[in-house]
């Protein structure tokens, strides 16, 4: 097995507010697995309130080493190993837990619902995150969002109560 990583730069389609900046991408390093003609694809998503990078992810990765492993059929002790590299670097470990599960569903012909036993209708929903931002394009993201159920919002400015008005005057 052969972990790569590659950088790139999420283009939010708005800016993403929250209580201390805004920011219009997200970096992100996308992890593949590659076992015996087959890849598994992972991410790391790195928003910078979160406190890892593209660099720290490519420095974990780095460190990871899965000769000692036949397979990815392996996985608990995979796992264990990720894990017990370094302490943190939880972005760096999700995206190579990501990676290891989509190779596994391959090495099996079954999607991971498949594997799992479970039921895409009883799936629990996504929610969708609105950041803060004026009240005319809170409206807008809103009714982009109309297919989620579930809408997180950010709150931390001083026009908190503005911020939920404006949502609400488009969905309930």
């Amino acid at each position: 097995m052969q972990v790569f990583a590659h950088n790139y730069d999420l283009h939010l389609k708005h800016p993403f507010g929250v209580s201390g900046f805004t920011r219009k991408t997200t970096p992100v390093v996308l992890v593949r697995i590659e076992y015996q003609g087959l890849v598994g694809y992972g991410e790391a998503s790195l928003p910078p309130y979160l406190g890892e990078s593209q660099e720290s992810v490519h420095g974990f990765i780095k460190k990871i080493d899965l000769s000692a492993f036949q397979s990815p059929e392996e996985l608990p002790e995979i796992l264990a190993y990720i894990d017990g590299i370094a302490p943190y670097n939880h972005a760096a470990k999700a995206s190579v837990d990501i990676a290891l599960h989509d190779l596994l569903g391959k090495i099996k012909g079954k999607p991971l619902y498949k594997l799992w036993q479970l039921s895409p209708k009883e799936t629990p929903y996504t929610s969708f995150t609105i950041g803060i931002d004026k009240p005319e394009m809170l409206r807008q993201k809103t009714r982009e969002a109309v297919e989620y159920k579930i809408l997180k919002v950010k709150l931390g400015s001083s026009h908190d109560q503005q911020i939920i008005q404006s949502i609400r005057q488009v969905t309930d």
